[in-house]
């Protein structure tokens, strides 16, 4: 891997259903995941231990926190650094240039979906319309990359047409299904807030054994769409109204019939520039 995790402090894994953007005037990474009936967001933080009785090498994760069955409204979690951080701010991840056809770096920021990059930098707006509650995250001292990028699944990018059919196909790339945060400090702060009240949690350092904290928000149901496109576009839209969508190309799996993409889960992040701030939707 590129993105060296060892170091870390606290390792944060975000995947499913969320809008990513980064607030520069406070310095920190912001992603919406969006509560809707069909996903379930489970947060974890899970404590790195030796396995006992075994290899010193051998490192096994235990939950010390978990929230499910959150309320949908009026919840937020704050991860920052508490002393000591290596990154004053935020940072991004990016190794030069990229190309989602053949770079080979696979902890590039970049994989991660842009709706910008979709409408080639064409600004996107606020819809206004009322959608589904956002779960807010708030992350500082963080560096941002792809912590799992799908190299099994190739989408296509396809333009919609008014009526609802498919048009203009072409090759998109693979896509991240994980993002990343490495936080490296002396102490990672895990707060969340649900209507009021406060909970927090502080993960010292332990060398060389990050925390975990697991964050999926994901469609388990047996008829998940392979594409979340049409949810993001309820928030976000382009002046002309042009969308788009991304759809798998499926290839038989070698020695069965069919495809076996029907028995993957596969929900994505995305990523904009046109926010301040996750709290403007």
């Amino acid at each position: 891997m590129s993105v060296k995790e060892g170091s870390a402090t606290a390792l944060i894994r975000f995947t499913g259903l969320g809008i990513i953007c980064f607030n520069k005037d406070l310095g920190r990474g912001e992603f919406g995941a969006i509560r809707d009936h069909k996903h379930t967001l489970t947060i974890r933080i899970q404590r790195p231990e030796y396995q006992e009785g075994g290899d010193k090498d051998v490192v096994a994760y235990r939950d010390i926190a978990t929230y499910q069955n959150l309320p949908k409204d009026d919840v937020q979690i704050e991860i920052k650094a508490a002393g000591g951080a290596a990154i004053p701010g935020y940072e991004i991840y990016q190794n030069g240039d990229f190309d989602r056809l053949d770079s080979a770096d696979v902890n590039d920021f970049r994989w991660i979906v842009s709706l910008n990059s979709l409408h080639g930098d064409t600004p996107l707006t606020v819809t206004g319309e009322k959608r589904h509650p956002l779960t807010k995250f708030y992350i500082g001292n963080g560096l941002f990359y792809t912590h799992k990028l799908d190299t099994n699944i190739f989408f296509e990018k396809v333009q919609a047409n008014p009526n609802g059919d498919g048009a203009q196909r072409e090759e998109f790339g693979n896509v991240a299904e994980t993002m990343g945060v490495k936080i490296e400090a002396e102490a990672v702060d895990f707060t969340i807030r649900i209507a009021g009240k406060e909970e927090s949690h502080t993960l010292r350092r332990l060398e060389r054994l990050p925390y975990r904290i697991e964050i999926m928000n994901m469609d388990h149901s047996a008829n998940a769409v392979s594409s979340d496109m049409p949810d993001y576009y309820g928030y976000l839209s382009h002046p002309s109204q042009q969308q788009f969508d991304l759809s798998p190309v499926v290839e038989a799996v070698e020695g069965k019939g069919g495809s076996g993409f029907n028995m993957r889960e596969f929900c994505h992040p995305v990523m904009t520039d046109d926010l301040s701030s996750i709290d403007q939707l």
